[in-house]
């Protein structure tokens, strides 16, 4: 609610005019400068003291991260062609492979149609070229979805299962020491209550 109207509402009470409340006297200003003094929720954000990870660091907290440089091997990008299977994954380079080809053979068939055009100042066997057009983009599309289907389906989901499957041998084989949080874990879920 502004200060130049009354109590009741956001209109002049009484039918009286707005000139009569809109006059600002010297009581009006030092009220409102006492509301605007008082309103602390206002003030301006004070920022925190930054303690950060690098800080502590520096200080001899924390130790650094420690980086490596080197590359990874060929077996390791093998096992995870064969975690996802490798039928799924050469499927899937298939569909990739044919995806573009047929997008740059769509190219090829737009620029073969224009240049005919040109040369013959006619736009003859238009049909013709719209089929070609249309079956070489489709076989686009679809070849695309096909392939992201294949990745989702195919790959994610057994090289989810193999993840599993590994972390549940690695936990089930393990021998469990009374102390080890395996344990804790294994007696909470199977008492009996």
């Amino acid at each position: 609610m502004t200060p130049f109207l009354s109590d009741e509402g956001f209109t002049p009470s009484g039918g009286s005019s707005r000139g009569e409340q809109g006059i600002l006297t010297e009581e009006k200003i030092d009220a409102i400068g006492e509301k605007l003094t008082r309103k602390k929720s206002f003030a301006r954000a004070i920022l925190a003291p930054i303690t950060s990870q690098t800080t502590k660091a520096a200080s001899g907290g924390l130790s650094e991260e420690q980086s490596a440089q080197g590359r990874v091997k060929g077996h390791v990008y093998w096992r995870y062609i064969e975690a996802a299977s490798k039928t799924g994954f050469f499927l899937f380079v298939f569909m990739v492979f044919l995806q573009q080809g047929s997008q740059i053979l769509s190219t090829f068939a737009l620029k073969y149609w224009s240049e005919g055009n040109r040369e013959s100042g006619e736009n003859k066997s238009a049909v013709k070229f719209l089929w070609v057009y249309g079956l070489l983009s489709m076989s686009s599309v679809i070849s695309s979805c096909l392939g992201s289907i294949l990745m989702l389906v195919l790959c994610s989901l057994r090289s989810s299962k193999h993840l599993h499957d590994a972390v549940r041998r690695i936990y089930f084989l393990r021998p469990i020491v009374s102390d080890s949080a395996l344990y804790r874990c294994f007696t909470r879920l199977f008492a009996l209550h």
